[in-house]
């Protein structure tokens, strides 16, 4: 009876190890993802990070620096916008802006982001963000069409700081406000860095 107990210990114990194998390889995974798609964003936007910044202290360590956009970019897995509590108050620290970027972990693979421009008072915050790429490889950042409630506020990813611009600039840009395309684009491009496609 003692040694079918033991047994049965033993099994739990392995069970135990090998779903939180699972549950931390998925982490991993989610992690890499973030931080590919973020590395992708300030490849595209030609930002360099600044590593000659003092190591901003705990819980900031991932946070990478934008000296010349005045930007922290950070790379997240939390599932909800329960972090950027944490982010906000590494803009009052760094005294900048922030774009905090989530990979999907299910469905459609793509990036949602949320900057945040800090101002003295408090830092204003746009939700539900996507990378789109214009027919010339321009990259912005737009409103998520499946989150009809945000701002209208669009930014075009450039070597400054991320500016609220209004859509009708991207329309120009784009010769039409349809964002399928653009976001189709960008999406094909998150997939060849993810090694998807």
């Amino acid at each position: 009876m003692m040694v079918r107990g033991r047994r049965a210990a033993r099994r739990s114990r392995a069970k135990s190890r090998s779903s939180m194998y699972i549950v931390n390889r998925e982490r991993e995974l989610a992690q890499a993802r973030a931080l590919s798609g973020a590395l992708a964003i300030a490849e595209r936007a030609g930002w360099r990070i600044d590593r000659s910044v003092p190591i901003l202290p705990m819980p900031f360590r991932n946070f990478l620096h934008i000296a010349a956009a005045e930007l922290l970019l950070v790379p997240s897995i939390e599932p909800s916008r329960g972090d950027l509590d944490t982010v906000e108050r590494g803009t009052r620290i760094a005294r900048c802006d922030a774009l905090v970027v989530k990979a999907s972990s299910a469905g459609h693979r793509t990036v949602y982001c949320a900057v945040g421009e800090w101002q003295r008072h408090g830092t204003v915050w746009h939700h539900a963000r996507r990378l789109w790429l214009s027919r010339t490889s321009e990259a912005w950042l737009v409103p998520d069409p499946a989150e009809p409630d945000e701002s209208d506020a669009i930014f075009r990813l450039s070597l400054g700081r991320l500016r609220p611009m209004r859509p009708a600039r991207l329309s120009a840009t784009a010769g039409g406000c349809d964002l399928a395309p653009g976001l189709a684009r960008a999406d094909a491009f998150l997939a060849a860095v993810w090694g998807d496609r």
